[in-house]
């Protein structure tokens, strides 16, 4: 379940890396043709060398972002290569394009949907090693509440055996049960100093102990379901907001394009109007690889993902709702 968990939060940076470098790739090639039209207006007479050196200066931060972007994605297929066990080359060949990424939705290895997600079945916390480790520990604790008592009263000890027997005798085959019972012990723990009674007290020291590491255990695997319910639901309600704020700013951009091909807006302009759609569209990409971490952290949450198969018949409705 660990190493799954791994493996998927690091194939979604990488996926969400690969996005962003293909963002920062279309804006180094904007930058870039505009640092060049620039240059051209600017030796014609056209535009202030300011104004050129000032587009030279944006291709050339446009650029070093897409270097930076791409050595973190380099970073990240490192980092799968170790987990995985295959060679980079082989790794590269079965990782997605760019363009597979955008279209790509996680698999439903979590049987919730939103918005109808705020309830998970409590017997999904049961399968998480840490809770399922905890209850076997309280019930081996009350095992040995149940020894210490019985070592306070008087015990009979009977001791004996039943067996078969055969012969041969001057050619005769013969056979006979044989059987014995006893002696009868009785042992009576009648003065021992308290050590019986200080076993049923350690006893019981031991299950308050291990009750209360499994109520522990519980609450922080309610806790984290809960984290993970609520970032979901968090980053699904910020989504649209988010691919509004992309439409609305590349309208923008493009509007302002057509006003600086024609001379009625500054370069200044058109720089502003690619950072604020750079910003969004970062923000976008961002939010999507939330939400895929935060599927990667529910599942982790939950022992290993939830299907509905894994609910009790016979309490069916329970669910995590309060610690």
């Amino acid at each position: 379940m660990s190493v799954a968990a791994e493996v998927a939060s690091r194939y979604y940076s990488f996926a969400s890396c690969r996005e962003l470098e293909a963002i920062a790739r279309a804006d180094a090639a904007s930058r870039s043709e505009t640092a060049r039209l620039t240059d051209l207006s600017a030796e014609a007479g056209f535009t202030a060398p300011a104004t050129a050196a000032l587009g030279r200066a944006s291709a050339a931060e446009a650029s070093a972002r897409l270097t930076e972007q791409a050595a973190r994605c380099e970073l990240d297929i490192q980092a799968l290569v170790a987990l995985s066990g295959l060679g980079a080359p082989e790794l590269k060949q079965k990782l997605p394009t760019a363009q597979s990424i955008r279209a790509y939705t996680a698999p439903n290895i979590i049987a919730t949907t939103m918005p109808a997600v705020s309830r998970v079945p409590a017997q999904a916390l049961a399968q998480r090693p840490d809770v399922f480790g905890a209850a076997r520990e309280v019930a081996a604790a009350s095992d040995e509440i149940g020894s210490a008592e019985a070592e306070r009263y008087p015990r009979l000890t009977l001791t004996g055996s039943v067996g078969a027997a055969r012969g041969r005798s001057g050619g005769v085959v013969g056979g006979f049960d044989t059987w014995s019972i006893g002696p009868l012990a009785l042992t009576l723990p009648l003065f021992d100093g308290g050590r019986r009674a200080a076993n049923v007290e350690a006893a019981r020291a031991r299950y308050d102990a291990a009750a209360a590491s499994y109520r522990a255990s519980v609450r922080q695997a309610v806790r984290e379901v809960e984290d993970a319910l609520v970032n979901l639901q968090s980053t699904q309600d910020r989504d649209a907001d988010a691919q509004q704020a992309v439409h609305g700013y590349q309208a923008s951009l493009t509007g302002t394009e057509a006003l600086y091909k024609n001379g009625l807006a500054s370069l200044i302009d058109l720089e502003d109007g690619r950072r604020r759609l750079l910003a969004a569209q970062t923000t976008l990409a961002l939010l999507q690889q939330s939400r895929q971490l935060a599927l990667v952290a529910l599942y982790r949450a939950l022992g290993g993902g939830w299907t509905p198969a894994l609910a009790s018949p016979a309490d069916p409705q329970a669910a995590v709702s309060a610690r």
